[in-house]
C-alpha cells in the first residue's frame, strides 16, 4: 500500500469502513434480540463474538475516522462538534429511551431483577465516545509536538514485528480493564454497580480508539497495520483456541473458580482481539472501492437505529412471546421486524425533522444557531452519524 492510500486528503471517505460500520451496528441487533430468550448455543456464540471484538473494533474505527476528521478543524472546534454530535443523542437516549425501556421491562416482568431507572443500558458506548473525545484532542496535541504516531511506526519493535504493536495495544487494554474491575467496586456504592458493569470495557477500549487516531495521524503506522494481517490472524486464532480450552476445562472446576476463570478468559480475549480484528478490518476496507447505496443510507441511519433498536426488540419480543414459538424462531422474527422499523423511524420520522435529526442522530447540518458554524464543514469522512467520527 502506497502512502497515498493512507495519507488521506480532506474529504476522503473510506467506503469500506462504511460497510464495516453497518455490519458492526447490525451486530447489536443480533446480540440484543436474545436478551429475553432462553439460553441457546447460537446466542452464546453471538455474545462471545461481540464481547471479543465487535465493540473494540468499532471504537478503533471511530478513532481512525475521528483522527481523519480532526484535519478539518482546530482542536477546540472539533471537540465542540464532537460534544454536540455525541452529547445530544446521549442525553436523549439516557433521559428518554432508557427509562422507557426499563419501564416496559418492569411492567413485563415485575418480579424480575431490572436495571436502575437511570441505567444507560446500550447507551454506554456513546458515554465512552464522549469521554474519549478529550483524550483524542490530548493525543493530537502530543502527536503534533512529538510525532508520537510516527515514532511508534518507526520504533525498532515495530520494524522487527508488527505483532508487538498489536500485543502492546492489547496489553494496555488488559491492564486498564483489570484496574477498573478492581477500583470501581472500591469507590462506587454497590447500588450503582449494575449501571457500571460496562466500565471495564469503557476503560479498556480507550487504547483501541487512540490506536485508530494514531493510524489516521501517521501513514507509516497505517501501512504497518495493514501489513500486519498474518500476526493479526494468529492472534484471532489464539483467542479462539483460548475459548475452546476454557470450554473444555472450565466445567471441571468448582463453581466459584468457574466464574472467576470465565471472567478472566473473557477479559483476556476482549483485550487481545480488537487490535488484531481492526487490522484485518482496515486491510479489507482499504481494498473496497465501492459499496451499495443502501450501505451508505444505513450508515447515515445507524445511530438512530442503534438508539431505538433495544426498546423495539423488547416490544416485539413481548408480542411474539404470546405465540410460544421456538426461541430461534422468535429471535429471527424480532430481528426481521425491529431492524426495518428502526430504519423506517430514521427515514420517515427523524431525518425529515432537523431538531430530531440533531438530538437523535447527531446531525449538525440543516440546523440553525448555535450549531450553524459547527456544521459548516463539507460532508466527508465525518458526514452522517456520530460513529463516522
Amino acid at each position: 500500500m502506497g502512502a497515498s492510500e493512507t495519507d488521506l486528503p480532506r474529504g476522503t471517505r473510506i467506503v469500506g469502513l462504511d460497510a464495516w460500520r453497518v455490519m458492526l451496528m447490525l451486530g447489536g441487533f443480533l446480540l440484543h434480540a436474545s436478551t429475553w430468550l432462553p439460553s441457546r448455543p447460537l446466542f452464546t456464540a453471538v455474545a462471545l463474538g461481540s464481547h471479543a471484538f465487535r465493540m473494540g473494533s468499532f471504537f478503533a474505527i471511530s478513532g481512525f475516522l475521528c483522527g481523519v476528521s480532526m484535519r478539518k478543524h482546530s482542536p477546540s472546534r472539533w471537540l465542540a462538534r464532537r460534544v454536540a454530535q455525541i452529547g445530544l443523542p446521549t442525553l436523549f437516549g439516557w433521559g428518554v429511551l432508557c427509562p422507557i425501556t426499563i419501564g416496559i421491562m418492569n411492567w413485563w416482568h415485575p418480579a424480575a431483577s431490572t436495571p436502575l431507572f437511570f441505567d444507560w443500558l446500550h447507551i454506554w458506548f456513546l458515554v465512552a465516545l464522549l469521554a474519549y473525545a478529550p483524550a483524542a484532542v490530548w493525543f493530537d496535541a502530543l502527536d503534533r509536538r512529538y510525532g508520537l504516531a510516527d515514532r511508534v511506526a518507526g520504533s525498532p519493535a515495530s520494524r522487527r514485528s508488527s505483532l508487538s504493536l498489536l500485543l502492546g495495544t492489547a496489553m494496555v487494554s488488559f491492564v486498564l480493564m483489570i484496574t477498573t474491575v478492581v477500583m470501581v467496586p472500591a469507590i462506587i456504592p454497590s447500588r450503582l454497580m449494575p449501571m457500571l458493569s460496562q466500565a471495564p470495557m469503557m476503560a479498556g477500549y480507550l487504547p483501541n480508539y487512540l490506536f485508530g487516531v494514531a493510524m489516521a495521524r501517521s501513514p507509516a503506522l497505517a501501512r504497518e497495520v495493514q501489513q500486519s494481517w498474518r500476526p493479526a490472524l494468529g492472534i484471532m486464532a489464539a483467542s479462539g483456541l483460548l475459548y475452546a480450552l476454557w470450554f473444555m476445562l472450565g466445567p471441571w472446576l468448582p463453581a466459584v473458580q468457574q466464574e472467576q476463570g470465565a471472567n478472566l478468559v473473557m477479559t483476556i480475549v476482549a483485550a487481545l482481539c480488537p487490535p488484531a480484528a481492526f487490522a484485518l478490518i482496515f486491510r479489507s476496507a482499504i481494498a473496497v472501492r465501492d459499496v451499495p447505496a443502501i450501505a451508505h443510507r444505513i450508515c447515515d441511519a445507524s445511530l438512530t437505529m442503534y438508539l431505538v433498536h433495544l426498546p423495539l426488540l423488547l416490544v416485539v419480543n413481548i408480542i411474539v412471546a404470546t405465540l410460544r414459538l421456538d426461541a430461534y424462531v422468535q429471535y429471527a422474527i424480532a430481528i426481521m421486524i425491529a431492524a426495518p422499523l428502526s430504519y423506517a423511524a430514521h427515514r420517515w420520522i427523524v431525518r425529515p425533522v432537523p431538531l430530531l435529526s440533531l438530538i437523535i442522530n447527531g446531525r449538525l447540518d440543516h440546523v440553525g444557531r448555535p450549531f450553524a458554524r459547527l456544521s459548516a464543514a463539507k460532508p466527508g469522512v465525518e458526514a452522517g452519524t456520530v460513529q463516522a467520527g
